[in-house]
């Protein structure tokens, strides 16, 4: 699953790399609050923006609001701008490329690097990892030199590229790409673009089910997956997130996991956690669910717990009751393979006595 700009700007953040200043807007009625010059950048998943027209220059006031009206709800390889994000101008002299993914021709995660870094880029030195070793300074000080970069810049540079990589190894995504870094006249660095791909870490796997399957915690996960299955349960699909996700990234997997036709019910399960902030990931979830139509009538039952577990769980009810869904709602008093047995006797048919 791949994450917009403005979420793999705040991933970035995380891991302690420069981005520039920036505001995500969703209408002209919101509050600018970055100062002019800025750039205004559709957020899509296309990697085609700028031929299409989805990032412009805004140097006054006078031009934000046509610049806007031409963005929003604009189509872009077929999906709609309904985000944008506004970001400060930021005057560079050189434009470099730096990227973790994993290679399928030897197998193995590999780190790009390219002095040329932008728009059109074809061509960039590949290093494969060494995952017995992992990445060290030397290592990235020695594929910098190699790669062409100017010998003041390497020791920057390779703080940048290490913290890329512990983001790459940590969130377990498959893609860490900046395109551009830019370096300004005062030799500082900042990341303008951010591609980050969780792929099938993320992905939502379909089965021929009709329980729907929200899980958070790999192992939890399929000990879950196998306490639905032996309480006669189907799955529909299965979606894991893990770590500390933003409300987008959940909201986006809800979207895809309930999209499927046929669900009867819809299982979202976890663990306590010791640091992912239910409230926020329960947000996310019910964002997604408001972007189902037809409106589900089929049951949703939810065990999580972990920081702000009590605040979401009040959330939750406030949201089912005003907005008129039928949510079973669950803490750390129930076990999770025992909601695994309710969520399979609401889908076919059972009534529980109580709510």
């Amino acid at each position: 699953m791949k994450l917009y700009e403005f979420e793999g700007a705040n991933l970035l953040e995380k891991y302690q790399i420069p981005v520039p200043k920036r505001q995500l807007i969703t209408s002209l009625k919101d509050k600018i609050l970055i100062s002019f010059p800025f750039v205004l950048k559709a957020q899509v998943l296309s990697s085609d923006r700028k031929k299409a027209g989805g990032i412009l220059f805004v140097n006054k006031k006078s031009d934000f609001n046509q610049a806007i009206k031409k963005l929003l709800n604009k189509e872009i390889s077929g999906e709609k701008v309904t985000k944008i994000l506004i970001e400060e101008k930021i005057k560079g002299i050189a434009e470099y490329y730096i990227s973790f993914s994993f290679s399928g021709i030897v197998k193995a995660p590999v780190l790009s690097l390219s002095v040329k870094g932008g728009s059109g880029i074809k061509d960039a030195f590949v290093y494969p990892i060494d995952m017995i070793l992992g990445v060290e300074p030397f290592f990235i000080r020695q594929a910098l030199s190699r790669s062409g970069f100017l010998s003041k810049d390497i020791n920057p540079l390779s703080d940048i590229i290490f913290n890329l990589w512990k983001l790459f190894k940590e969130e377990k995504v498959i893609l860490a790409e900046i395109n551009p870094l830019l370096k300004t006249n005062d030799g500082i660095f900042f990341a303008c673009d951010a591609k980050i791909d969780y792929g099938k870490r993320r992905a939502v796997e379909n089965m021929n089910g009709d329980i729907a399957i929200i899980a958070s915690g790999g192992g939890a996960s399929l000990i879950n997956m196998d306490a639905l299955l032996l309480a006669g349960g189907r799955p529909a699909n299965y979606a894991e997130y893990s770590g500390n996700p933003k409300a987008e990234l959940v909201e986006k997997i809800t979207k895809e996991v309930l999209s499927k036709p046929g669900i009867k019910a819809c299982w979202v399960v976890g663990g306590t956690a010791s640091f992912t902030d239910i409230y926020e990931t329960m947000k996310g979830f019910t964002e997604g669910l408001k972007k189902i139509s037809p409106q589900p009538k089929f049951p949703f039952v939810i065990r999580r717990d972990g920081p702000r577990a009590k605040e979401a769980q009040k959330f939750l009810s406030d949201f089912s009751k005003k907005e008129g869904y039928d949510f079973f709602i669950y803490g750390f008093e129930t076990p999770m393979v025992e909601t695994a047995k309710i969520v399979v006797e609401l889908a076919y048919g059972k009534k529980l006595k109580n709510k």
